[in-house]
């Protein structure tokens, strides 16, 4: 397999915010080398020695590492974090609860694997039932692959309630031969399977989208283990361990229609791929500014009529002017238009890459290069069938009927599909 020296992809960067930290024992390693495609970087203090590879954003096989002893928080190793008994077999340890959340975040078409560690006795605060609140020692883990190859592995660590509240985060870029992984400053790298880029996130990166909830956990959340086609450790099987305190008044979610027969799972897919990071209501909130708010209120979830004056989803685009200058002029676009997805700015955006298309843009701004093509069918579908009815800036007409479609007689199954609109450019990298 042939190997790219990307330096930066195994540098390790410190972030800078008093709210989300990466591993810190590792900040000062330095390049010391490229031979033969594989960059050798020489260790920090206290940390094993190793020979970095950029090779999918590896590490040199057979290279020897130091056991975990020592290894700070986040470990340099992702041996060291309490996700494996073995490693080598890839066997999960005692405790680590594998759940997968009814809708996943698009992710180029990334295969992936999620893993929480709730400390034993402790509880998930749900009182505010859209921002869960964690105990000091919750561990959350995502695997991604490509073509069944791992290439990274994020891990979430809560080390502090605050205020502010302090997780620890890390991505470790996993070895060519899947052996080990090793704690990763981001960047991006060649893939021999496909011959196509994959990007693994700074830490920067990841702040921007986990400042969007108040303790900074995303897809493990009421919305996502609700609804049908959650996985795992869902929302009933907290209840039922006890591992959730208030239980939740609802613990099967069912999401409405609007009229259309198409709202469910157009819904459902904003709300995780836009609503969940950046477009929401929690002022710490990267495109909190343009007021969009794109996430479901888990109380509203009973399988009632999504309505504009109850849904902010919908409150907040439909007919409503786009704020951010850069679809103020030269053309004022509309979030959505209600029958026509061309004149609709969110569906622009999520149906394009780049900027060689009609919006000028793309949504998410970053680390995405390949449209949701299935799922973005499914906002498409939604708002060709709204009701043209609407007003010039601030949601449908006041005398219209509070549902926004023209099949008045359809009606949802509450299931969902697998996006986001009006925002600052550089608003919502993936995680989650």
């Amino acid at each position: 397999m042939k190997g790219y020296a990307l330096a930066s992809v195994m540098l390790l960067l410190s972030c800078g915010g008093d709210k989300l930290h990466t591993s810190q024992g590792d900040a000062s390693r330095e390049e010391a080398g490229v031979l033969d495609g594989w960059t050798e970087v020489s260790p920090a203090p206290g940390a094993p020695d190793s020979g970095v590879a950029s090779d999918g954003g590896g590490v040199s096989p057979g290279t020897s590492f130091a056991p975990c002893a020592n290894g700070g928080v986040p470990p340099y190793s992702l041996a060291c974090t309490g996700l494996y008994a073995d490693i080598a077999t890839k066997t999960v340890a005692s405790g680590v609860r594998f759940y997968q959340p009814a809708v996943p975040l698009w992710s180029d078409n990334s295969q992936k694997m999620r893993w929480i560690q709730i400390p034993p006795g402790t509880q998930i605060d749900a009182s505010n039932p859209s921002e869960w609140a964690f105990p000091v020692g919750t561990k959350v883990w995502k695997e991604f692959s490509r073509d069944g190859k791992r290439i990274e592995t994020r891990l979430f660590q809560k080390v502090d309630n605050g205020p502010p509240p302090i997780w620890h985060h890390t991505t470790y870029a996993w070895t060519a031969d899947e052996s080990a992984a090793f704690s990763s400053g981001g960047g991006d790298i060649q893939l021999d399977s496909d011959g196509g880029t994959y990007h693994i996130p700074i830490p920067a990166e990841c702040d921007k989208c986990h400042n969007g909830r108040t303790d900074h956990l995303l897809g493990f959340e009421q919305v996502s283990l609700g609804l049908q086609g959650a996985q795992g450790l869902t929302l009933p099987e907290l209840a039922k361990e006890g591992l959730i305190a208030p239980v939740p008044t609802m613990l099967q979610s069912t999401i409405g229609d609007d009229g259309t027969g198409a709202a469910a799972p157009a819904l459902a897919w904003i709300h995780i791929n836009c609503g969940v990071t950046c477009h929401n209501a929690n002022s710490n909130a990267t495109a909190y500014g343009v007021k969009m708010h794109l996430r479901l209120d888990p109380m509203l979830l009973d399988g009632r009529p999504v309505t504009v004056s109850d849904f902010d989803t919908l409150k907040t685009t439909i007919g409503a002017l786009a704020t951010s200058p850069a679809w103020v002029s030269p053309v004022h676009w509309t979030r959505i238009v209600p029958g026509d997805p061309s004149k609709s700015l969110l569906v622009q955006l999520i149906s394009n890459r780049g900027k060689n298309n009609p919006a000028k843009g793309q949504m998410p701004p970053i680390a995405s290069l390949v449209v949701d093509t299935v799922d973005v069918a499914k906002v498409v579908d939604w708002v060709s069938k709204m009701s043209a009815v609407q007003t010039i800036d601030g949601g449908l007409d006041a005398g219209a009927e509070a549902t926004v479609g023209t099949n008045q007689d359809a009606q949802s199954d509450g299931t969902t599909g697998d996006a986001a609109g009006d925002a600052p450019t550089d608003a919502a990298p993936r995680g989650q």
